[in-house]
């Protein structure tokens, strides 16, 4: 199971998972299409298939997202503590912060407006922030120069 939280510990997200791979470091799992995510705004159902990529050691996770039967849509990263895995259960807090990247190259920054108004609302710290951010870039960054797991094909 997948938890996401706000910084405050408030449940953010809840979906189920199967583990591809993990090496460690990197865990590699994925979720059909249409699979149950409960959210804190109440229970949603993806269009997508989706891989995603969780780093130990990152400040961000990447959702690599795809219709059933059609080829790959975008790429949903969301900047966040890194993961802990216990259990069976995968957890993290989110914060606030996105970058989508679409195949066409474009990268965007999103949820800022967000990422501001928690930092006051639930009091980050300095580090975080900075972690936060530098996240953000450093995402982007691979988006930008193809590197895994944006590569194409």
């Amino acid at each position: 199971m997948l938890r996401a939280t706000k910084y405050d510990g408030a449940e953010h997200w809840v979906q189920p998972f199967r583990v591809l791979a993990d090496d460690g470091n990197l865990l590699v799992t994925e979720y059909r299409a249409r699979t149950p995510i409960f959210t804190s705004r109440g229970e949603f159902r993806s269009p997508y298939n989706s891989r995603v990529y969780f780093w130990r050691d990152r400040w961000f996770n990447v959702f690599r997202l795809s219709r059933p039967g059609c080829a790959l849509a975008l790429w949903y990263c969301n900047v966040t503590t890194p993961p802990t895995l216990t259990g069976g259960e995968l957890t993290y807090v989110d914060l606030d912060l996105d970058v989508c990247v679409r195949p066409n190259g474009c990268i965007e920054l999103l949820d800022e407006d967000e990422f501001e108004a928690h930092q006051r609302k639930y009091d980050y710290p300095d580090d975080v922030i900075r972690a936060a951010e530098d996240a953000a870039r450093e995402v982007a960054e691979l988006a930008r120069r193809r590197q895994f797991p944006f590569a194409l094909g």
